[in-house]
């Protein structure tokens, strides 16, 4: 019963029928149908005398997200954003901790992966309505962008939390990961032309976003699969040079303009270097969660800085670790279930997608990464409990190997800084 309240608490994240749907407007639905899966999962965990969570590293990890979250304000004694920061995130963590622990056996998995993906499909259609109406299902208007110029740039947007259309665009994207996948992978012809149907729609969705940061998203999506899947880095070249020409060519209008003088205060390039301030400022713990536009106009586009620079160092390890042990549990689950392969390599190239799109966009704390990390996570207790052998620890290696990818996300930006100041 858990699980039919997590599939309706997972279409209600995306589809947000309590914000638009009349019958639903003013209904807690998300809060009703989380805690309903929590009192289920439990109920059943106890009568199976199975309790306990998941045994892979993210359940822990999270929890050091959320500690770090919690004390970049208790160490700058600001009370009242210490509240503010907890309830904040709290949703995002009973999203990602119902979902990496309901979705506990193969069925499940691949139920909640295929429901993820026909529900972001369908907000494709809400795209194609709003673009044609001017207004979108729940009466939304277009993102219009571009005054200045003879044709301004018309992006399609959602409500609630995909109301930006970068973050339309990323779901998108995570749904073109997981489709390309199974159109590669060894099942039938159905499926096939299913997945190209399906990848059609999506492809369309994230040119209607007029995106940058999500055709950034996309090319290293659709790059990363090829080189991972033929596993030749050249294929993988040729197939992203070609894709990376026709989004030139044929893509969103604001691809070609990008510029360094965009309508802002501040160019992006001087966002990093305040955020790099901001950690020599207050190392460990940082400025305090959401704290970064505090005495800037504009967040620090780019998630890694943002991280460090608002919860510190440690906040940052914590949130590369979520990204380092779900892509070291895929490729082992790749290696070992060639059952869960195509599904484990769909949401590994999501997952560097993302990360591709999150060197430029503010995206630390949205519920997009979070998802991955519990899809992930779910794929790796899956595999385990039919391989107990595997093993999935975050041992110490992988907490150096984080520390050194933490750094190097910050002296990558670093360089960019030298070169663009």
């Amino acid at each position: 019963m858990s699980f039919v309240f997590l599939i309706s608490y997972l279409i209600c994240v995306i589809i947000r029928p309590q914000d638009w749907v009349p019958g639903f407007m003013g209904i807690s639905l998300i809060h009703i149908l989380a805690t309903l899966t929590f009192i289920f999962l439990a109920v059943e965990q106890f009568s199976q005398k199975k309790l306990g969570v998941a045994k892979v590293p993210q359940n822990l990890l999270i929890l050091g997200l959320y500690f770090c979250i919690i004390m970049s304000h208790v160490v700058n004694t600001y009370l009242g954003g210490m509240i503010e920061a907890f309830n904040s995130f709290f949703v995002i963590f009973v999203l990602f901790f119902i979902l990496l622990n309901g979705a506990n056996n193969e069925l499940k998995f691949k139920i909640s992966v295929w429901v993820m993906v026909i529900v972001i499909t369908v907000l494709v259609f809400q795209g194609m309505y709003q673009i044609q109406n001017g207004y979108g299902w729940a009466g939304q208007d277009l993102t219009i962008q571009g005054l200045e110029r003879e044709e301004p740039f018309k992006r399609i947007n959602w409500i609630g939390i995909f109301n930006d259309p970068n973050d339309l665009a990323l779901l998108f994207v995570i749904g073109v990961g997981l489709v390309i996948a199974f159109l590669f992978g060894p099942r039938g012809y159905t499926l096939r032309l299913t997945s190209i149907g399906l990848l059609a729609l999506l492809l369309y969705g994230i040119y209607l976003t007029n995106s940058r940061g999500g055709v950034l998203a996309l090319m290293a999506t659709v790059y990363f699969f090829f080189v991972k899947r033929t596993r030749k880095f050249l294929i993988g070249g040729i197939i992203g040079g070609i894709l990376a020409f026709l989004v030139m060519v044929f893509g969103p209008s604001r691809i070609t303009s990008i510029s360094i003088n965009e309508a802002s205060a501040f160019s992006r390039v001087e966002l990093w270097y305040q955020g790099i301030l901001m950690m020599k400022s207050s190392p460990l713990f940082g400025v305090g969660y959401g704290m970064f536009t505090n005495n800037l106009p504009q967040t620090a586009h780019n998630s890694f800085i943002l991280a460090g620079a608002e919860l510190g160092l440690l906040g940052l390890f914590f949130w590369m670790s979520l990204i380092y042990s779900s892509y070291k549990g895929l490729s082992i689950v790749q290696a070992n279930d060639s059952r869960l392969y195509s599904f484990a390599l769909g949401l590994q190239s999501s997952l560097v997608g993302f990360c591709a799109a999150a060197f430029f966009l503010s995206r630390t704390y949205v519920i997009l990464p979070f998802i991955l990390f519990a899809l992930s996570g779910a794929a790796m207790y899956v595999a385990q409990q039919k391989n107990p052998n595997l093993n999935f620890k975050f041992t110490r290696k992988d907490m150096w190997m984080t520390v050194w990818l933490s750094l190097g996300s910050l002296l990558s930006s670093y360089m960019i800084i030298k070169l663009g100041l």
